[in-house]
């Protein structure tokens, strides 16, 4: 059965060698460390095409979409160097999938998201002229809300194009887990504050309205959509939904289960389930973070879409018909 992960990351190897020598002069020493050591040099398939095809060779029909790895651009420099990192990155991408079309089907647009007229401009030229099949976006830009007015315009471009938006997390150790101290301890800022982000995230897109505002508007949302499928009865009542029931002509589940979720939840086969009975097979599709993931991401991942007992026309749905249905992939 045919695959394509819908989201598996890369950093194209002219844009990373740009990026590593800017950052050393425009962030921490520390923050830094992490990228090299966390992302840059967690898995040589990142960035090594030879790498990354010896381990794709083992899945057998497998494809993928390509979706720019970590930092965020707005969090690599002003809008000018974001918006240039912005290029140089899709333009790698768009040749990449130009070069290798058996191995990627398209690519995810990055965008610089502290300068909205030149994001629009770049989502013009990245769907135009390079064949985007959408951007990514984080769940926060620099700490606030994707829900936020000035948002809006990419959204309804995003809307309007029919094209997909791939929600990533960003959370760092700086989002403390407690008031009284300076810095998230053993990594819960990404174990379970990043699923905390995506949900959040969702959670404002759909009680702001901005779903209501834009109902054909396709979202993507990372590692099973965070906690929503897990947590969404609570979501559908308390404080939450007493703020928007007068204002919102429908109840916030029906939002929720209109978003999109990927299976990257590295090998927990209940999780995947989970995710499939709230978003439904036609929401679901496979992706699996790869590479920075476990290393038996991939293989974990359609172990787990294989234990969850689908039906035949589920699984191919999840497998790769929901992708080439929803991001006009050939």
């Amino acid at each position: 059965m045919r695959k394509i992960d819908a989201f598996a990351h890369i950093l194209p190897r002219r844009y990373l060698d740009r990026l590593d020598k800017h950052l050393e002069t425009s962030i921490t020493s520390r923050q830094l460390r992490y990228y090299r050591e966390g992302v840059f040099g967690f898995n040589p398939a990142l960035t090594d095409l030879e790498a990354r095809w010896r381990a794709m060779d083992t899945i057998g029909e497998y494809a993928q979409v390509l979706v720019l790895a970590v930092p965020p651009l707005e969090d690599v420099g002003p809008p000018e160097v974001a918006a240039d990192f912005a290029r140089l990155a899709n333009d790698e991408m768009a040749d990449l999938v130009a070069k290798h079309p058996d191995r990627f089907v398209g690519f995810a647009a990055a965008l610089p998201f502290n300068d909205i007229d030149a994001s629009l401009l770049e989502l013009d030229r990245a769907v135009d002229r390079l064949g985007a099949l959408g951007i990514q976006m984080f769940t926060n830009v620099r700490g606030a809300p994707i829900d936020d007015a000035r948002f809006e315009p990419i959204l309804a471009r995003v809307e309007e194009v029919e094209r997909m938006v791939w929600l990533h997390p960003t959370r760092a150790a700086n989002f403390t887990d407690y008031a009284m101290e300076r810095e998230s301890n053993y990594g819960l800022w990404w174990a379970i504050g990043w699923p905390y982000e995506t949900a959040a995230a969702l959670a404002r897109l759909v009680y702001s309205g901005r779903m209501e505002e834009h109902p054909n508007l396709k979202l993507i949302a990372h590692h099973g959509g965070g906690m929503v499928p897990h947590f969404a009865a609570r979501l559908g009542m308390g404080p939450g939904f007493r703020q928007v029931q007068d204002t919102l002509p429908l109840h916030p589940t029906d939002y929720f289960r209109r978003f999109y979720a990927d299976t990257a939840l590295f090998g927990a086969t209940h999780a995947v389930r989970c995710v499939i009975d709230f978003f439904g097979p036609a929401n679901v599709l496979f992706g699996t973070d790869m590479p920075l993931g476990p290393p038996d991401a991939v293989e974990a991942t359609i172990q787990d879409v294989d234990a969850c007992g689908l039906a035949v026309a589920d699984q191919s749905a999840i497998y790769s018909g929901n992708a080439t249905r929803l991001l006009g992939i050939k």
